[in-house]
């Protein structure tokens, strides 16, 4: 179950690991607890975000996470296509969002899509736009839950 080099797991930056408040980012409840139990489970963070690498990076260091996450994926690229190629390196790959058209972009590059209501969108919002469930809290099993669900969902597929 751990160490297991096919799970990923991929967050939204803005709304689901950090808000803003007057300018400066800060963790959501809960997020420094995901992301410490995604180390510990040896799953890859990956992170999808709107914004500049120079910008995350600041602060990533500034919030103390940076060394948690492997890998981020900046400047709006296109969010389909750059799921869908993580998906081909990590068939377990499972993502979290916080905005509607966050979930609908995991949806039609074929990932599992959770949401988190945390970040302001309403729950029922993220599961119409197809997300698997919602969360209304990060915590330290994050991780392990949705890509130990990309399995049973793929399994499942397949049988």
């Amino acid at each position: 179950m751990y160490d297991d080099p096919n799970r990923a797991v991929v967050l939204g930056w803005s709304g689901t690991l950090v808000r803003y408040h007057g300018g400066r980012a800060r963790l959501v409840p809960g997020a420094d607890a995901a992301l410490c139990g995604a180390r510990l489970a040896s799953i890859p963070v990956i992170v999808l975000t709107e914004q500049p690498l120079r910008e995350v990076a600041t602060q990533a260091r500034r919030l103390r996470v940076a060394d948690r996450l492997s890998i981020v994926i900046p400047d709006g690229r296109d969010r389909v296509a750059e799921l869908t190629g993580l998906r081909v390196e990590y068939p377990r790959l499972a993502f979290v969002g916080s905005t509607e058209e966050e979930i609908l972009d995991a949806r039609r590059a074929d990932v599992l899509a959770f949401g988190f209501s945390g970040g302001g969108c309403a729950g029922r919002l993220l599961r119409a736009a197809g997300a698997e469930s919602v969360m209304s809290r990060l915590d330290r099993s994050l991780a392990l839950r949705v890509t130990e669900q990309r399995l049973f969902t793929a399994s499942g597929d397949a049988g």
